[in-house]
């Protein structure tokens, strides 16, 4: 017979509600200078919009002064009531924004489906003392999960809270990642599964704790290695292209129309480097926490078990010195929409790094790391002869890694616990020589394992045996 009282026993399938402190469960606005810091990327703009408004009508009467302040006093009005009708709160393990003053949006954020949480600074917000909570959901647009703009002390401490309500046990329904089962209490993660990142352990309640440095990028070692990058090159032939027009032309304003190009290219440039300068990698209870920025930083925690894939990138040039990049993909947008182009390229843990720091990372965040080492057969030569030699993968209970590449070689590794779907893939030219190949994808759809032109009756063979490799690990991974 329960006691007066206590709470009822929990069903299974039931979702354990885990109340908020007190202090977030109340409505809360932003800070007041959120409107500034929210348009201080069209800053400019909006500069250069206000003086064409006072100078162009110079000669004009006292009347179109007066419009043109009306203007702007409407813009800034505008800002004003988009904060005063914004609040958010958080309530039985749900984060709610609310938002609109003609159309009204709300929107939840269930803490268990969090996939990592964003504290941004731009140029602006670092002058003001403050920064923007970003939150990435598995599948959903980062756009929407945003608190901006908060202080920078207050968005640190919300982002530590929510995360150790996240990872709360039970907080989310069974059979849900993450959720505890309801026949045992959770037990706490083991130092395995919080050290690594890549495994689909669950971890129990991160509670902020101390931080060990793996990684900080060197930022000679940066700035050279995005000249010798793509990028690099497409912006050094691009000014060196229009100095030569300009030089024979004898005209420096016969160049003029690619300047807009120009300016592109350096401004790609600018912001490869911006965002991943002095970029520092830490292992804490909650995860990976990941720091980065010159003039606009960025504080991101990926929580264990949410990286879908790792990367390891080998430019061409870059071998020579020994260079590598290791990439992450996480489930989840993690730029805007305004910034889309930056949202199809993965996060950098290690943007330019030697070997001995990517090996390092590297088993940080795969258990154990098959190496690619199965070549592919000799009937792979005839189409693909340059790249023949690098096209490898191997695999064992946890894990599947694939090669490719000669000018740009890339390895990557997905745990198979992960894998959304298994393809079987053969062209044309792989039917004629009785090739094909096996593609994984995983939910962060910017990494697909290929593994490629093996033998058909080796890929049929590798295709009935992944499904129930993949729903092996599964299985061990919510024991």
């Amino acid at each position: 017979m329960r006691p007066e009282g206590a709470p009822e026993a929990s069903e299974p399938g039931d979702t354990v509600t885990v109340p908020a402190p007190p202090d977030m469960a109340t409505w809360h606005r932003l800070h007041p200078l959120s409107p500034l810091v929210r348009t201080g990327r069209h800053f400019v703009s909006v500069g250069i919009l206000i003086l064409v408004l006072i100078f162009a009508n110079h000669g004009g009467s006292n009347n179109d002064f007066i419009t043109d302040f009306v203007v702007i006093g409407i813009a800034l009005i505008a800002g004003v009531v988009s904060w005063l009708v914004t609040r958010w709160q958080v309530s039985d393990g749900v984060l709610r924004i609310e938002t609109g003053l003609i159309r009204r949006d709300s929107r939840r954020f269930p803490l268990w489906q969090v996939q990592a949480i964003d504290v941004v600074q731009t140029g602006l917000a670092r002058v003001l003392g403050l920064a923007e909570l970003r939150l990435r959901m598995a599948g959903g647009d980062a756009s929407g999960g945003r608190l901006a703009c908060l202080r920078l002390a207050q968005a640190e401490q919300l982002r530590e809270r929510l995360l150790a309500m996240a990872h709360a046990p039970g907080l989310a329904p069974a059979g849900a990642p993450g959720a505890a089962s309801p026949a045992s209490p959770a037990s706490p993660a083991s130092p395995a599964s919080a050290a690594s990142p890549a495994s689909g352990a669950s971890a129990g309640v991160a509670a902020p704790g101390p931080e060990r440095l793996l990684f900080r990028v060197r930022s000679q070692r940066l700035a050279g290695a995005i000249i010798l990058s793509r990028t690099g090159a497409y912006a050094a032939v691009v000014i060196a292209g229009v100095g030569l027009i300009a030089g024979l032309s004898g005209a420096p304003g016969a160049a003029a129309y690619l300047l807009p190009i120009v300016v592109a290219m350096v401004l790609t440039v600018w912001r490869q480097f911006n965002g991943e300068f002095a970029t520092s990698v830490w292992i804490a209870p909650d995860g990976l926490r990941l720091r980065s920025g010159l003039v606009q930083t960025a504080a991101e925690t990926i929580r264990p078990g949410r990286v879908q894939a790792v990367r390891l990138v080998e430019p061409l040039l870059w071998r020579a010195f020994g260079w590598c990049r290791l990439e992450v993909d996480v489930a989840g947008s993690r730029q805007r929409r305004e910034n889309r182009s930056e949202g199809q390229r993965l996060r950098a843990l290690i943007p330019v790094g030697s070997r001995a720091d990517a090996e390092q990372m590297l088993a940080e965040l795969v258990t154990s790391a098959p190496r690619p080492t199965l070549g592919a057969p000799a009937a792979a030569r005839w189409k693909a002869p340059l790249t023949y030699h690098f096209l490898g993968w191997n695999g064992d209970d946890r894990y599947v890694v694939a090669s490719r590449g000669r000018i740009c070689r890339k390895t990557t590794w997905v745990p198979l616990e992960k894998v959304q779907s298994i393809r079987w893939v053969q062209g044309p030219v792989q039917r004629r020589l009785e090739l094909a190949s096996i593609r994984l994808d995983v939910a962060g759809r910017r990494v697909t394992a290929s593994i490629q032109d093996r033998g058909a009756a080796e890929a049929q063979q590798i295709l009935a045996r992944l499904p129930d490799q993949a729903r092996a690990a599964r299985e061990l991974n919510r024991a």
